[in-house]
């Protein structure tokens, strides 16, 4: 394998790397919710507050996003989320009581709306246009992995307690609880280490080092995932877009965004993720552990249930 394919491979696996971290984000706490609210003193409305502020985060953070990539760079801004990720689980893991909680599950909800975007963006502009198909692709894929994966961490410990409360006293039962939402939390530690790895090991963006004036440095980038002529025409398309006067006179104008056919798909877009999110399937996924426990399906035959749906929930 060339460096030049391995590299691009090693950019699709950071990308799904940023996805299933975003997955595992949005679905860890279903599968921790049933013990969480078995063994604190929290009520519905502050447990709902916990769920929920995750998704709080991500909108906030969502519309501040691109901006910060602007000034950090997209691969700063990939290892700050990622960080911050990290930060979130020994917040959530040791926390007793409400204010931890909420704040650990804000800094994830920030980390996922960061990620949302500075994820696809980088992708955009280091990939190929050939690839940058599948760089979208592996994120979306990764994202609802992700959802899977945070199911069948919930799995394992419902399996745990299952055996337990054959021969286990109450005591043991809720000291058992109390210690497996926690654990479940630890769990999503690992992926947010790889992201990080993985975000540091990468090039930065060619497109932001040519817009800090750092042609050199964009060149080099694009070398890592680009044969030589192809790197030296997207140099040259860069030029053109930062000084189109100075493009050759046969040279045809750039197309406005404001035309018919990029505005109606960029509707279509708005519309679409609205609707997504007005059906509250976010709500759904959080919730899925907990619905089905009410529904009168026992602790193990729930969690099972939440592996089952994710796939179907989060596409």
């Amino acid at each position: 394998m060339s460096s030049i394919r391995r590299y691009n491979v090693i950019l699709l696996l950071v990308a799904g790397l940023g996805g299933l971290l975003y997955g595992i984000d949005v679905g860890i706490i279903a599968s921790a919710l049933p013990y969480l609210s078995a063994t604190s003193k929290l009520d519905a409305a502050d447990l709902s507050m916990v769920v929920a502020a995750v998704l709080l985060g991500s909108v906030l953070s969502t519309l501040f996003a691109g901006t910060l990539a602007d000034w950090f760079g997209r691969k700063n801004l990939m290892v700050i989320s990622g960080v911050l990720f990290a930060a979130s689980i020994p917040i959530i893991a040791l926390a007793q009581g409400y204010g931890p909680l909420l704040g650990g599950r804000l800094l994830q909800g920030i980390s996922a709306g960061l990620i949302g975007v500075v994820v696809p963006l980088y992708l955009a502009e280091c990939l190929t246009p050939e690839r940058r198909g599948s760089g979208t692709g592996v994120f979306q894929w990764l994202l609802t992995l992700g959802i899977f994966v945070a199911a069948l961490i919930g799995i394992v410990f419902s399996t745990r307690l299952a055996a337990l409360m054959q021969h286990g006293t109450a005591s043991q039962i809720f000291s058992y609880k109390n210690s497996a939402w926690r654990d479940i939390f630890w769990a999503s530690l690992p992926p947010s280490l790889l992201f990080i790895v993985g975000s540091i090991w990468v090039a930065e963006s060619p497109r932001w080092l040519f817009k800090q004036g750092r042609t050199d440095a964009a060149q080099a980038a694009l070398l890592r995932s680009r044969t030589p002529e192809q790197a030296q025409t997207e140099m040259a398309e860069m030029q053109q877009l930062a000084h189109p006067q100075a493009g050759p006179a046969n040279a045809k104008p750039m197309g406005s965004l404001l035309q018919k056919k990029y505005i109606v798909p960029f509707v279509l877009a708005c519309v679409i993720l609205a609707c997504n999110q007005t059906t509250g399937i976010n709500s759904i996924i959080g919730y899925n552990t907990s619905i089905l426990l009410q529904a009168g399906l026992s602790d193990l035959q729930a969690h099972w249930g939440y592996v089952i749906l994710p796939p179907l929930t989060s596409l």
